[in-house]
């Protein structure tokens, strides 16, 4: 039989202090936790979960302890339990929670975080994809990066597509200057200056995450350019 794992590392570590009562009962139950110097530090052999079950009274425990402290999981919570404690007959004592649904998983309760914390900037999740056999279809990986204002993800496979693109988008030896003929021809049939071209390519590079990449790049050309005396 064949299995397929995604060992997942949570970077940085998460101050006990950033989270909630319930963040961290639901994270500890999607991930493995390690809390070492007052953080969280959340990793996981096989894969972060789906779907978990919670003893009722104590998800009631922690909404709460919760209550003050925005996050998108006290409505969605509240809304669970209201559910549960309509059942009139056979109530179960425990409440499963499918993670998949909008708002409950671990990208939007990381973010909430971020969006909250005094020192986190951002939040990245590393996922490898390994398999018990060579099987062709069962290795890569992916980031996941979390910030207050995105949610940023991409795997190998979109590397591997952004590489087709490229090899075939830029020909063999470009400089750049084909790249900034092809763009001044775009300008210039949509009409627009110099400005709104540099806006638009800034907008799109903000979109992407490739922002800061060039902003270091230029800076670099530009210090090599003019050396400080």
């Amino acid at each position: 039989m064949t299995d397929y794992h995604s060992p997942t590392v949570v970077v940085p570590p998460i101050p006990l202090s950033d989270m909630t009562a319930l963040e961290l009962m639901l994270l500890s139950l999607i991930f493995d936790e390690s809390i070492e110097y007052g953080a969280s530090y959340y990793h996981i052999w096989c894969g972060p979960s789906d779907v978990v079950t919670v003893d009722a009274e104590d998800l009631r425990g922690a909404l709460a302890e919760s209550r003050e402290i925005d996050s998108p999981l006290n409505d969605l919570v509240g809304s669970l339990l209201e559910k549960h404690d309509a059942i009139e007959e056979d109530r179960p004592d425990d409440i499963d929670l499918d993670l998949t649904e909008p708002g409950m998983g671990w990208p939007e309760i990381f973010q909430a975080i971020v969006r909250r914390s005094p020192s986190l900037e951002e939040i990245l999740v590393t996922t490898a994809f390994t398999c018990t056999k060579m099987r062709p279809d069962g290795f890569g990986g992916s980031i996941t990066r979390i910030t207050a204002e995105a949610i940023q993800s991409s795997s190998t496979l979109d590397m591997l597509s952004a590489m087709r693109a490229a090899s075939t988008s830029v020909g063999v030896g470009d400089s750049g200057h084909e790249t900034r003929r092809r763009l001044e021809a775009i300008a210039g049939n949509a009409g627009w200056d110099s400005f709104t071209l540099l806006l638009l390519i800034a907008r799109r590079l903000v979109s992407t995450g490739s922002a800061q990449d060039l902003i270091r790049h230029l800076e670099e050309v530009a210090a090599s350019a003019h050396p400080a005396e």
